[in-house]
């Protein structure tokens, strides 16, 4: 007689085990670490490559690199010779023409020399070329000179010529010592009308010394004379003033294209 299997109890099945659900998750983590690991040399191996090939063709480029400095050395210095050597001439000789700030024509310290100093000899004597001295400047065009003649003593005269732009400029320049050394009293202020467009005429004096100013526009320049009368000298105030009359009336003829 045969019994029927009792439910609830399976059969045993026999040449076998049953699966283990444990082990096969640790086979797949392991199966997993050995798939990054290799990822990871890949990526080192690709990586070694790439800048062995990168140290290449930098080595290869370095080569060329000299070359193409050296050329440019070459261009630069045949751009500089060149290049900087025309634009500079043409550029310095262009703009010292033009203006800028180079002196405006005629008021160079050659003028100096131009200048009879016949009236200069009457007052003061001969001129010591020794300490005679000459300045000329220039700003935004509008140039200006000084010419200083002294005698052995360097005793003399300073004149000192200014270019205004224009006859306007220059006499409302002058118009100025009126407003200021004729309220001051430390100095004998006069008007000066025997030349030029408008003109002052000033003294002050001092212990031991008195010192003159003539200050007179002539076109659009303003030519001021000055001297300082020392005690001792014997040197007539008249005829001192006479030769700054005379050096401010050469002035307007030498230089008549500014006025």
């Amino acid at each position: 007689m045969t019994y029927p299997s009792q439910p609830g109890y399976p059969t045993p099945q026999y040449g076998g085990q049953s699966p283990q659900p444990q082990q096969q998750n640790n086979l797949w983590l392991i199966g997993g670490a050995v798939l990054t690991v290799l990822i990871i040399i890949m990526t080192v191996i690709l990586l070694v490559v790439q800048r062995t090939q990168g140290s290449s063709d930098n080595e290869g480029s370095g080569g060329d690199g000299t070359d193409s400095s050296e050329g440019a050395t070459e261009g630069g210095d045949n751009g500089g010779d060149d290049g900087g050597g025309d634009g500079g001439d043409n550029g310095g000789d262009d703009g010292g023409d033009d203006g800028g700030n180079a002196p405006a024509s005629g008021l160079v310290s050659e003028a100096c020399d131009a200048f009879d100093m016949s009236a200069f000899e009457e007052a003061f004597g001969a001129v010591d070329p020794d300490l005679t001295s000459r300045t000329e400047t220039s700003t935004n065009g509008l140039g200006s000179l000084s010419c200083n003649f002294y005698n052995e003593n360097a005793t003399g005269l300073s004149v000192r010529i200014n270019d205004y732009e224009d006859a306007e400029g220059a006499v409302d320049w002058v118009e100025l010592d009126a407003e200021y050394y004729g309220t001051d009293s430390d100095y004998e202020y006069t008007e000066y009308t025997a030349y030029g467009d408008a003109g002052s005429y000033y003294t002050s004096t001092t212990s031991g010394t008195k010192s003159l100013y003539m200050n007179v526009a002539v076109g659009s320049l303003v030519v001021y004379v000055s001297a300082t009368l020392w005690d001792g000298e014997n040197i007539d105030e008249a005829a001192a003033k006479a030769a700054m009359e005379n050096l401010v009336e050469q002035s307007g003829e030498l230089f008549a294209d500014f006025t």
